[in-house]
């Protein structure tokens, strides 16, 4: 199994399963509720690797993902469409989408003796646009 990351927008991103190590989808819901919430969220918590572009190669999309981490919240571009696709023998069985999203916190992990580096990337979609958020399946091959 796979996955692949598309996020719209001034600098896009576009990762393969190549960059991709591990996806997790959270529905979130008030803790402290009895009873089916309305204030319901939904999140989107990828792991992978740093694929750093050297001279002519494809361009580093994991720069782009740091650069739009520190974009202020005035700025139309901190909410930016993301979309998760789930790969299992090269067909996408599952698709989530957030339009809305921004993100709640990035980090990248450097080590100098492996010479490999990770990335975790956590995004939410926007509270009042929570009803957009799409999870669609059963793709025809």
């Amino acid at each position: 199994m796979g996955f692949r990351l598309e996020i719209d927008g001034a600098g896009p991103v576009k990762l393969t399963e190549r960059a991709i190590t591990s996806v997790k989808f959270g529905s979130e819901i008030p803790q402290d509720s009895n009873a089916r919430a309305t204030d319901n969220g939904a999140s989107i918590k990828i792991w992978g690797k740093l694929l750093f572009s050297l001279g002519g190669e494809e361009q580093d999309s994991t720069l782009n993902l740091a650069q739009w981490s520190l974009v202020p919240s005035e700025s139309p571009d901190s909410y930016r469409n993301v979309k998760v696709d789930v790969v299992s023998a090269s067909q996408i069985v599952r698709q989530i989408t957030l339009p809305n999203a921004f993100v709640v916190e990035y980090a990248e992990e450097l080590d100098d003796e492996t010479g490999v580096g990770s990335f975790y990337l956590h995004v939410k979609q926007k509270k009042d646009q929570t009803a957009k958020v799409t999870i669609d399946g059963e793709f025809s091959a």
